[in-house]
């Protein structure tokens, strides 16, 4: 993996679809199964993360194991198959995203 705000590298496999932004700042849509590609403007490996306004609500099946943080800035680690919970603090539904994006 890379660094915390980049946090898939070209080559890896994507684990949920969704949208992606390359270090070089382009976003592509990627599909569950495929590859990380190599940098669309360079053509060279590099790290992607999930573009902005990506998100899970409550209640939502966890389809990538990993950090992530709520509205309230909660952060918890989730396991793939799971269920995106309530907020922590207030037990009521929220908003999830990936911590570091």
């Amino acid at each position: 993996m890379g660094n915390q705000q980049y946090e898939h590298a070209t080559d890896e496999i994507v684990e949920e679809t969704g949208a992606y932004t390359c270090e070089a700042g382009i976003t592509k849509t990627l599909n569950k199964g495929d590859k990380f590609p190599s940098c669309p403007e360079s053509q060279i490996a590099t790290y992607w993360k999930h573009a902005e306004g990506h998100h899970h609500n409550s209640g939502e099946p966890v389809t990538e194991s990993g950090r992530y943080i709520d509205e309230d800035g909660d952060e918890m680690d989730l396991v793939e198959g799971s269920t995106f919970p309530n907020c922590p603090k207030a037990g009521t539904p929220t908003q999830w995203r990936h911590a570091g994006s």
